[in-house]
């Protein structure tokens, strides 16, 4: 199925505009940490907050999702070279920061507002025949790409586990499913939608770790710092809205299964029940991942890294006042 994502905004409900700009949304992929995001579109919580997303994902990250069996479409795709430079982004923390330590010239812009993905909650897939943790010595294991949040995930495992990286064969281009069925990598370490793809494909996740409460820098509310200090009230905006769409995928499930069959093309009923399960998992108050940020900084370690503090990186002022107020509390109706 494709992902289809309409360019049309609906009018705003008695409110006005804070801005009438399109703020171009970039999110890396399609995993849970994504998922309020897709509901708010398909909600209007944005216009109701009064500014104008358009999501949209990089190209980089679209031939990760394609080989997880999900068609992206091509209005929704992020052109780094064209007209329409993203605004805000719902991308992995840890790779950004690691981004700005080792790749030449990049400016260390992107601030942090919140996190979607501050503890582990991802799954490692593996061969039928490896059903114990302690079997993946000496195996392949498949991650995407360096600094990114599934290589940092093995390299706690690995470090958990009392291994070295000499134990293993760490697997870059290793994030799809076609990967294990295809024999190239023993195990992968991925987000939950690959795990409802693997399940479709008869390969189930068997390592759960969650179950290791692993600190994680995943999926991070990014904003460029000069177009924050300038619109402060947009940015307040976004991530009020994001609030609201975790409140609303945590107490209605029927709505948050209508997105994930109508955008994810999920129609297996056994995917949805693991996808669910995942998002229940879900921070209501979405934090910087202070923990996982001071994770990132200690695996990838270096000269250009020590130049930066952890707070560096994140304001959590906007999430804070809406929590202090009471605002993300009174979004849930049982308390």
């Amino acid at each position: 199925a494709s992902i289809m994502f309409s360019v049309l905004f609906a009018p705003v409900n008695a409110q006005q505009l804070i801005t009438d700009e399109v703020l171009i949304l970039r999110m890396g992929d399609v995993s849970a940490n994504k998922f309020p995001f897709v509901l708010a579109f398909d909600q209007g919580l944005y216009e109701k907050n009064g500014i104008k997303v358009l999501p949209k994902f990089s190209p980089g990250s679209v031939k990760t999702i394609n080989r997880s069996g999900i068609e992206v479409a091509p209005e929704n795709i992020y052109d780094p070279d064209g007209d329409d430079p993203y605004t805000i982004a719902v991308s992995g923390t840890g790779p950004t920061i690691v981004r700005i330590s080792n790749t030449a010239g990049r400016a260390p812009g992107p601030l942090i507002l919140g996190s979607t993905h501050t503890k582990s909650r991802w799954r490692i897939m593996t061969r039928p025949d490896i059903t114990a943790p302690e079997q993946l010595k000496g195996k392949r294991l498949g991650y995407s790409g360096f600094g990114a949040v599934s290589h940092n995930q093995w390299l706690q495992f690995i470090e958990h586990m009392g291994w070295t990286q000499n134990d293993v064969a760490l697997m870059s281009g290793g994030l799809g499913v076609d990967a294990l069925m295809n024999g190239h990598i023993d195990a992968m370490m991925g987000p939950e939608l690959h795990g409802t793809m693997a399940i479709m494909n008869d390969f189930y996740p068997s390592i759960d770790l969650a179950d290791y409460k692993f600190p994680t820098a995943g999926s991070g509310w990014v904003v460029d710092r000069e177009w924050y200090k300038n619109n402060f009230e947009a940015a307040r905006a976004f991530v009020k809205t994001g609030i609201e769409a975790i409140a609303i995928m945590k107490q209605d499930r029927a709505k948050a299964e209508q997105t994930m069959i109508k955008w994810y093309g999920m129609d297996n009923a056994e995917a949805r029940a693991l996808f669910y399960t995942e998002l229940l998992k879900m921070e209501e108050k979405p934090y910087p991942p202070y923990e996982g940020i001071k994770m990132i900084m200690r695996l990838y370690d270096g000269v250009e890294m020590r130049k930066y503090t952890p707070e560096f990186f994140y304001d959590d002022t906007i999430v804070r006042e809406l929590d202090e107020s009471g605002f993300i509390d009174s979004l849930y109706t049982d308390r």
